[in-house]
């Protein structure tokens, strides 16, 4: 870890008092170390503030998603959750369900620093590369990747039905929106879901 990162989180603890907030608790902790000059308990220490910095701003981000989207409610049993993402970045999932209609329900996932950015941008630039049942589409003014197929479901019938799955992925300058969408009428109707994403929030939320 650089000097100058370390020095910098460094002082903005320097003034404050040991307290119930693990991320200063960290930072201290921290401080603490490097006084020592046990630099690798500190980095350590440091590490463990950034995670707790990854917790609260997927908490963040939660909170500038909608409850309800077009007649889809948010799930609250548990099926809604923040977390660190695979890589270490803010991650949030949360889901939503048609209450009359079993087959209709979407999940919305949003990594912040996303790893797979690089990937996205290059195939909005090269819609050759997006493979079959792939399209580039816009979601409000941000420019998407729609991809659909035709799937069975069952529900509490032994009879199936073919639905519409379709995964619409919108890529932002650091963070990724994924969305997985099932049972929806058309693609019209998957890409309204998807306009009611405050966009503009999202990347406030995210630090864009």
């Amino acid at each position: 870890m650089k000097i100058k990162f370390v020095l910098f989180l460094l002082s903005l603890v320097c003034y404050q008092s040991f307290s119930q907030d693990p991320v200063q608790n960290y930072l201290k902790e921290a401080t603490d170390f490097y006084s020592q000059k046990n630099y690798k308990q500190a980095q350590m220490s440091l590490q463990d503030a950034i995670n707790e910095l990854n917790k609260l701003m997927s908490e963040q981000i939660g909170n500038v998603l909608p409850t309800e989207i077009n007649g889809l409610k948010e799930v609250v049993d548990g099926s809604s959750n923040t977390s660190l993402g695979a890589m270490g970045g803010s991650q949030i999932s949360k889901q939503y369900k048609n209450p009359t209609l079993d087959e209709n329900e979407a999940e919305i996932q949003i990594l912040a620093n996303s790893p797979m950015m690089s990937a996205m941008n290059m195939y909005l630039s090269n819609p050759a590369l997006m493979g079959e049942g792939a399209k580039s589409v816009r979601v409000g003014t941000q420019r998407a990747i729609l991809k659909t197929e035709m799937t069975d479901f069952y529900g509490n019938s032994d009879v199936s039905k073919k639905i519409r799955s379709t995964q619409i992925q919108i890529p932002l300058s650091q963070t990724l929106i994924t969305i997985q969408a099932k049972g929806f009428a058309n693609e019209q109707a998957e890409l309204a879901f998807a306009a009611k994403l405050d966009l503009a929030k999202i990347k406030q939320a995210v630090g864009e």
